[in-house]
């Protein structure tokens, strides 16, 4: 995490406990923990509060991902919570992996949150239907990053 924080790269952070928060310190662009994974790490069960903790020990954003329930992102810009509109069923192998490469793929383009998230929860989303992890619907993709609700919400913000 350093040496790409030092190269100037955009980083999306995807793992849990120790090493979470050992790469903390360089500063990821956004942190990308389940729930789970966000209580575990800092014994807080309200996303926000778990977020904004995260966020004052050097994460720039942290988006937490809830399964069918979406996505919460806290960044310094604001807080979102983006859900799909209809639960999808079949195998969530591999939607994780789709939300961070929408993530990615939204922060190289330099896109708003609220269309970032939108499109990581439609990719993720289109990822759950099919039976091997890497694959999406492109059909339910495309339908969904159209319809995808994202709200602003309010939570405990840090200065970075």
């Amino acid at each position: 995490m350093t040496t790409a924080a030092a190269a100037g790269a955009v980083t999306v952070l995807d793992t849990s406990g120790p090493p979470l928060l050992a790469a903390l310190g360089a500063g990821p662009h956004v942190v990308k923990p389940n729930a789970a994974e966000l209580a575990a790490v800092t014994g807080q069960t309200d996303t926000a509060v778990a977020a904004a903790g995260l966020r004052a020990l050097g994460a720039r954003a942290v988006v937490a991902s809830s399964g069918p329930d979406g996505l919460h992102a806290i960044t310094a810009d604001g807080s979102w919570q983006a859900r799909p509109p209809a639960l999808l069923s079949g195998n969530p192998t591999g939607a994780g992996d789709a939300c961070v490469a929408a993530l990615a793929a939204g922060l190289a383009t330099g896109a708003p949150w609220p269309e970032v998230l939108r499109e990581a929860v439609a990719l993720s989303a289109a990822a759950v239907p099919c039976p091997v992890a890497g694959d999406f619907d492109a059909e339910i993709y495309r339908r969904l990053r159209t319809t995808v609700p994202v709200e602003e919400t309010h939570a405990p913000r840090t200065h970075r």
